[in-house]
């Protein structure tokens, strides 16, 4: 699927009191790209779902907006809430015309959050259109007074919405975050002594070299093939499935900066679904003190394939073994600034390595 963002542009106008819900922007943008007509609030928050990759709830949302598109979707937990500075740091390096907060959760803790939000938002410069709260089917403006637009009990929108992109129906966070939940037990058990021999082995190759130098050598060349065989065999048959043994030398092979490169350029060859597979399978398997590699590689595959929320999620945790990995903290702000992928062009794979 096309990144949202850039592959449709959501029209909102500015009057309020309209059948469908108060609407918050201006006219359509120019150009041909296709169009989704969101028309109100109603329209924004079905789509929301569709950007993230997955139903939020307990969340922060801001949608900032720009020529009557989305450009910016950022999500944070509720209670948590994003970090000030950062976020409106993200928004000032966009060219926005407004944003849009919304809170998904109870009311008590919706609409303090928003509020605050707000304040910090505005005081940062930024044109805050609205504040909503929603549930899947049901949304609440705090900013509408007007009871025949926004009554009391609220308004009605459709969740599932499908906007002619994406499934029908998406998961929430939780689901997604058991799709990457790493292994325990007795797998876990297995993966730390497949890990403990990856390591040993690496050692081993370098220990046992005339020259340093040349061990080193010898274990980019092995990882680098490693990274390749097992790509190749993902794209060719889909019900593969790598050993302890060869997950755990790849946790130690994407350690090198050069061989994680090499895993990056090639992401963008072959079935964007079978690099998921294989990265997905690595990042619930691999040592965790290996994670932060095939984590941020997964998160470029999300990314490239639309699905920001998905891509942020398991950036963070990345970050959570490594707050200062380039690699994932570079996504992640192309991530939160709505960075079309179109805009990146990988290194190429390194022609010297096997």
């Amino acid at each position: 699927m096309d990144n949202p963002s850039t592959a449709h542009r959501v029209l909102l106008d500015d009057r309020r009191g309209d059948p469908d819900g108060c609407r918050m922007t201006r006219a359509p943008a120019p150009g041909g790209t296709p169009t989704l007509r969101a028309h109100g609030a109603a329209d924004l928050l079905a789509l929301v779902p569709y950007l993230l990759g997955f139903h939020p709830t307990d969340s922060l949302v801001v949608a900032g907006l720009r020529d009557a598109r989305i450009v910016f979707l950022y999500r944070a937990d509720l209670r948590a809430g994003p970090d000030p500075g950062r976020l409106a740091a993200a928004l000032s390096a966009q060219v926005l015309t407004g944003v849009v907060l919304v809170g998904f959760g109870p009311d008590e803790d919706v609409g303090p959050a928003l509020r605050r939000l707000a304040t910090i938002l505005t005081g940062a410069g930024q044109h805050v259109l609205d504040r909503l709260r929603a549930t899947r089917d049901r949304y609440w403006s705090y900013v509408c007074a007007d009871p025949g637009c926004c009554p009391p009990e609220g308004r009605t929108y459709r969740s599932t919405a499908r906007f002619g992109a994406g499934p029908a129906e998406l998961p929430d966070r939780a689901e997604i975050a058991r799709r990457i939940a790493p292994v325990t037990g007795p797998e876990r058990a297995a993966m730390s002594r497949a890990t403990r021999g990856a390591e040993a082995h690496a050692r081993a190759t370098v220990d046992d070299a005339a020259d340093p130098s040349d061990g080193v050598t010898r274990v980019i060349a092995e990882s680098s093939a490693a990274v390749r065989t097992a790509i190749r065999r993902y794209q060719e048959d889909p019900a593969a499935r790598l050993t302890d043994e060869e997950v755990a030398w790849l946790g130690v092979a994407l350690s090198v900066t050069r061989v994680r490169d090499e895993a990056w350029s090639l992401a963008d060859t072959g079935d964007p679904d079978r690099h998921r597979a294989l990265w997905t399978d690595v990042v619930r398997r691999v040592d965790p003190a290996y994670l932060p590699a095939p984590a941020s590689l997964l998160g470029f595959l999300c990314w490239r394939q639309g699905e920001t929320g998905f891509g942020l999620l398991v950036l963070g945790q990345a970050l959570a073994v490594d707050p200062g990995y380039g690699m994932a903290l570079l996504l992640s702000q192309a991530l939160a600034t709505g960075m079309p992928p179109e805009a990146w062009s990988p290194a190429p794979a390194d022609p010297d390595l096997p």
